[in-house]
């Protein structure tokens, strides 16, 4: 073994060993403190219950809207306190978005797909299920994480 005579050599080998152990484990900790509050609980991609809807929600808040024909991006903004989940529409974005796909899809055909999900929403993560409910009139949408 190192050091085999020299009691002393060995006790401070073993200090410096618990030492460094100790501050990679308080760094560990910190973290996963710190990613557990700051990390978007919604990011992710989910589908909804009926199959017709799909969410691709980033941490840049952005949120894609894919209904199998038509996509479309919108923002959003999340309250983590309050459970609160606010889908924003912007007629500029619409244009923008129908230009950009050269006549594959219409302004109208894009805003019909964002109006199902535009509102303020209250969230609910079970496991991989999003539970969505509409803050004014209580509706839900489901969705499970893919």
């Amino acid at each position: 073994m190192l050091m085999k005579n020299s009691e002393e050599k060995r006790n401070t080998a073993w200090r410096t060993v618990l030492t460094v152990s100790s501050v990679l484990i308080v760094i560990v900790a910190v973290f996963f403190v710190i990613k557990l509050f700051t990390d978007n609980p919604l990011e992710g991609t989910w589908v909804s219950e009926e199959g017709d809807i799909t969410l691709t929600i980033t941490d840049d808040e952005k949120l894609s809207v894919d209904d199998g024909t038509v996509s479309a991006e919108t923002d959003y903004n999340v309250d983590k306190k309050s459970k609160v989940f606010t889908v924003h529409i912007s007629q500029e974005s619409i244009r923008e978005q129908a230009e950009e796909s050269d006549g594959a899809v219409t302004e109208e055909q894009i805003s019909d797909l964002l109006d199902t999900v535009e509102g303020t929403y209250d969230y609910n993560i079970e496991g991989t299920t999003l539970t969505l409910s509409e803050r004014e009139y209580g509706s839900q949408m489901i969705f499970e994480k893919e």
